[in-house]
């Protein structure tokens, strides 16, 4: 269930956190686990009509998972390694099966002349998320940095805990363990929890639902017949729109997770402050990253084995992320290009660019509002009109008008101003320097209800991130 629904808001969160005030702490991760199934059985049956099943398939890969760890105790090196093996076939096989096949088919259709759609399989909610977060579990197990647990209640309170479920951020074992063993939430950790959750339901419903309206105008209009200042202000919009999207989300997990005593990981550090396309990506989803850099580019070489050895590193990373984020060529595109920009920072532009601090920070912005408008496309006709738009000279049509840009820049621009005010670091300075304090209750009590009333008055947007 989205974290934005009016039902989750007024009914399951107060429920869930009195639940768990008042059970005992050795039934909290019972509670945690089995009402998170519970969370989660409803809000899929909401959103795919699969709930049971996509249910029935998260808790069978827990099981699953849960087991091989036990196994891979007391075992030798060789037999953790096997059991790694097994298990990471049937954990990534599952997320291809549901993620990938379908896909994959249909992009055949033209050389086998079969038709697969008859078959309607519901791709399960969250499934990337929380087959990488086992994964890792199972890793560090394998490589003897974590102890297996023992507990199959705790282990299922930790892969199903409802504040991360569906979005991330991807939790590790070792991180969780203490809390999960003894957790007592108390009146500071409801009080800070609900701050961050209010800030997170502002920055989605106030800010991300804005911006949305922008693209869709765009879109209403056609990519073809838009100028080109206006396509630049659609693809600002968009950027801003999705970080405010998974940014707000993102801390509404973390402020769940502090009413419930769960250190839930920052998944975001100011990322448009950065001052290269490698920097925006160890400060945005940065769970994500990291899960990258500790299980798959380290293990490759990383940097330790030259420069052509590193590149290949980089390549397959950015291989990866990019069909981790699903099946459609814009996403591998997506990854291409950041991986070649990687590539060329590392090779050149970090040097290049020496002790410079404008330009380099004006070249991230540059490059990665594109990059984020080939993540949003997925029709290729439709990105190839886009950046036709963005760079005209490719192109027939006008590259200015002055017409639409000015309607649609003089109905925007507050939103742009707080949008971007926002990414700078004085807003979170003042939170984290006053937030005991009534001149940051008294508005966040104010921009809750006013969310609320939007949610009321509104049809509401899913998160962008729900479909990963």
């Amino acid at each position: 269930m989205s974290f934005s629904d009016l039902r989750f808001i007024f009914y399951v969160l107060p429920a869930f956190v009195l639940l768990h005030a008042l059970v005992p702490s050795k039934a909290r991760n019972a509670l945690l686990f089995l009402g998170s199934l519970a969370v989660y059985a409803w809000g899929a049956e909401l959103e795919t009509g699969a709930g049971l099943e996509a249910t029935g398939i998260l808790l069978g890969a827990t099981v699953v998972n849960y087991l091989f760890g036990r196994w891979m105790a007391n075992e030798d090196r060789v037999m953790r390694r096997a059991f790694l093996a097994l298990a990471l076939f049937l954990d990534f096989g599952t997320l291809f099966f549901f993620k990938y096949l379908f896909a994959l088919l249909d992009a055949l259709k033209p050389l086998t002349g079969h038709d697969y759609s008859f078959l309607h399989i519901v791709m399960p909610l969250g499934i990337s998320f929380y087959i990488f977060q086992m994964t890792a579990y199972l890793i560090d197990v394998c490589r003897g940095t974590l102890e297996p647990e023992t507990s199959f209640v705790d282990f299922g309170a930790f892969v199903a805990a409802f504040p991360q479920l569906t979005m991330g951020p991807i939790l590790r074992y070792g991180d969780l363990r203490a809390a999960l063993k003894e957790r007592r939430p108390g009146r500071e950790d409801v009080e800070q929890g609900f701050q961050l959750f209010a800030i997170g339901l502002a920055f989605k419903v106030l800010l991300a639902d804005q911006f949305s309206y922008l693209w869709v105008v765009l879109e209403r209009i056609g990519f073809d017949y838009i100028s080109t200042p206006l396509a630049w202000l659609g693809a600002v919009g968009y950027s801003l729109q999705l970080y405010f999207d998974f940014h707000g989300y993102s801390l509404m997990a973390t402020g769940l997770g502090r009413m419930l005593a769960l250190p839930v990981a920052r998944n975001f550090d100011e990322p448009y402050l950065s001052r290269s396309v490698s920097g925006f990506y160890r400060r945005w989803h940065m769970t994500l990253g990291a899960w990258f850099r500790d299980y798959l580019y380290i293990p490759l070489g990383g940097s330790r084995h030259g420069t052509a050895r590193t590149i290949l590193s980089l390549a397959a990373v950015w291989l990866l992320t990019g069909l981790w984020h699903g099946p459609t060529l814009n996403y591998l595109i997506w990854g291409g290009v950041l991986f070649a920009f990687i590539a060329l920072e590392r090779l050149f532009l970090r040097r290049a660019f020496g002790k410079l601090r404008v330009l380099p920070h004006l070249y991230l912005l540059f490059v990665i509002v594109q990059t984020w408008v080939v993540f949003h496309i997925d029709n290729l006709a439709d990105l190839a009109a886009y950046f036709r738009r963005l760079y005209p000279f490719f192109g027939n049509a006008a590259a200015i008008n002055y017409g639409d840009f000015t309607k649609y820049f003089s109905s925007y621009w507050w939103l742009f101003a707080i949008g971007i005010l926002l990414c700078l670091p004085w807003p979170r300075r003042f939170y984290e320097r006053f937030r005991g304090n009534a001149l940051v209750w008294i508005p966040l009590f104010a921009l809750f209800w006013l969310s609320v009333h939007f949610l009321a008055t509104g049809s509401g947007n899913a998160f962008l991130y729900s479909r990963f």
